[in-house]
This record gives structure tokens, C-alpha cells and sequence, in this order.
């Protein structure tokens, strides 16, 4: 009797300790919800899943049997796998604008902006840096991408005139 306990108390250890594998959702509009609801980053896989150059390789998924890092590198997010093959999954490609696959998004946090996207086979070294950068979520910080004033220049216009970045007529 006392051998039957210890043997079920291992077992019970020994299943507990195992890593559970990632919960893939296939809904977009569920898996953007519960980002939403529960402030985590959601990454977006579409994919071709039964072909060979259009479908994300499955331990980045986690989906084989490995040694845990790769599902604990998913662990910060809410994880949406769409099929593109079916009508759901085109509907879902064309919201993205994806026409090459495997298509990745990660949406940010507040499921309002997408923080990155890449098309094509990734290898797990990049994927493994893809996860590990955008795991918080966070948009990107605004950054200055040039100084030039979108004033105009003095003594070169003799007619004043606002100028306006988006019309860019050439008046003279």
C-alpha cells in the first residue's frame, strides 16, 4: 500500500513539473479580446500549416517535444495560429495585408498597434530574438528621424506662404 502512495505522489510530481505546451488560439478576434482584457502582447502566426515553405516550423511553436525554452519564450503572450487555407484564415491574411507565408505579428498590449511583423521563414535564433525584444509589449519609444525645420527659409520666398508637408507644390 505505502509503495502504491509513493509511486502516485511521483507521478503526480513528476506531471506537475512537466511544461505544458503553449494554448494556440485560432481565433484572432478571441485571442485580440483577451489581450485586451488582460494587458498582454499578442503574437499572430499565419501560416500554410501543411506546407513545407509556407508554414512556420512547429518547434518554434512549441508544439515538439524540447526542452521547455521555446515555450517558456511564449509564456509573456496571448498566441493566436491561423490557418490561411481556410476562409477564416484569408480573411484574417487580408487584415494583415500578409500575401507571403508564414506571416508574424505581434500586437502590442493594449491590442491597438502593431509592434512588428515579419513575412518568410524565421530561423529560432531570430525568432528566439523577435520574442525576447517585444515581450513587454510596449510600443517603441517616438524617435527623432531627421532635424529638418519645415520652416521656410529666410530671403529665398519673397511671398509669404504656409507650407504645408503633405501638398509640396511647387509654386514658383
Amino acid at each position: 500500500m505505502v509503495n502504491y502512495l509513493a509511486i502516485a505522489f511521483l507521478s503526480v510530481g513528476l506531471l506537475a513539473g512537466a511544461p505544458e505546451p503553449p494554448q494556440w488560439e485560432a481565433s484572432y478576434g478571441k485571442a485580440l479580446e483577451a489581450t485586451r482584457d488582460g494587458k498582454s502582447p499578442l503574437l499572430v502566426v499565419l501560416d500554410k500549416p501543411n506546407s513545407e515553405d509556407g508554414r512556420l516550423e512547429p518547434e518554434l511553436l512549441g508544439e515538439e517535444e524540447l526542452s521547455g525554452h521555446e515555450n517558456e519564450m511564449l509564456r509573456p503572450y496571448r498566441l493566436c495560429h491561423v490557418d490561411v487555407t481556410t476562409k477564416y484564415g484569408k480573411k484574417v491574411a487580408n487584415a494583415f495585408r500578409a500575401k507571403d507565408f508564414p506571416h508574424v505579428a505581434i500586437i502590442d498590449k493594449t491590442g491597438s498597434m502593431v509592434i512588428f511583423r515579419k513575412s518568410g521563414k524565421i530561423q529560432p535564433r531570430e525568432w528566439e530574438r523577435i520574442l525576447q525584444r517585444h515581450k513587454s509589449g510596449d510600443r517603441s519609444l517616438a524617435r527623432t528621424v531627421s532635424r529638418t525645420s519645415y520652416k521656410p527659409s529666410e530671403g529665398l520666398d519673397t511671398v509669404s506662404r504656409p507650407y504645408c508637408p503633405s501638398c509640396q507644390r511647387n509654386s514658383f
